[in-house]
């Protein structure tokens, strides 16, 4: 069986990790093109588009934006079965709460003082393909700008702590399970490998520790983790 398609991404971007996440699940070949945001390299989509995750399915048809392109793959290689429900409302209402709440709440735990931006920075210079001169332009004028203009914007806005924001988004979200594994029941639906993938994007960072003493959350995270083929 080929390649279902390339996907553009960067191994730290949290919306990469969501559609990453769901590939895995289903055990989809595809290429992953990593692209390097210190260059300006023109990306493979509609001129106003410049964000990634990008998908160029296996007819070369290009598709943006994270939770979209999910509902395709999920369509096209799934028959819509992880995004199929008998609850059409609660899934939409979910969905769209885990885009912009765990959206928003990755960056304040990675670049929310001046030191965990520092150390951030250095793990994404290190992560990305970069090359030499990139990664320490990155790293050295990455940090300041994500901690001045962004996360420490956020953090003061909203009057938690990094921890206690992701403490209280989780149990949000687990406690709407209704008892079960996972939001979508006995298995993982979009939902929950949405939410899994802003959460795993934190993961390769020393902050995943200030997660994983969230003992709910943890069990969810790590019940999806098992369902990935990777």
């Amino acid at each position: 069986m080929g390649s279902a398609g390339q996907l553009y991404m960067l191994y730290t971007c949290p919306f990469c990790w969501k559609v990453r996440g769901l590939l895995e699940h289903l055990d989809i070949k595809h290429e992953r093109v990593q692209v390097n945001p210190m260059k300006s390299k023109k990306l493979p989509s509609a001129p106003e588009w410049k964000k990634v995750p990008i998908w160029i399915d296996d007819k070369e048809e290009i598709h943006v934006d994270s939770t979209p392109i999910m509902k395709h793959i999920d369509a096209v290689h799934n028959e819509g079965k992880l995004w199929s429900s008998e609850d059409e409302e609660r899934r939409d209402k979910w969905m769209a709460w885990v885009d912009l709440h765990m959206s928003k709440a990755t960056i304040p735990i990675l670049y929310g003082s001046l030191g965990a931006a520092l150390k951030t920075t250095t793990s994404v210079s290190k992560l990305e393909n970069f090359g030499f001169f990139s990664k320490r332009l990155y790293a050295w004028a990455g940090f300041p700008i994500m901690w001045g203009i962004i996360a420490k914007k956020r953090v003061k806005k909203d009057g938690r702590t990094p921890k206690k924001l992701w403490h209280d988004l989780l149990d949000e979200f687990t406690n709407e399970f209704g008892g079960h594994t996972f939001f979508g029941g006995e298995s993982p639906n979009l939902v929950d490998l949405a939410a899994f993938g802003y959460v795993r994007s934190i993961s390769p960072y020393s902050q995943f520790s200030q997660l994983q003493d969230h003992k709910a959350g943890m069990k969810w995270y790590n019940a999806v983790e098992a369902t990935l083929k990777v």
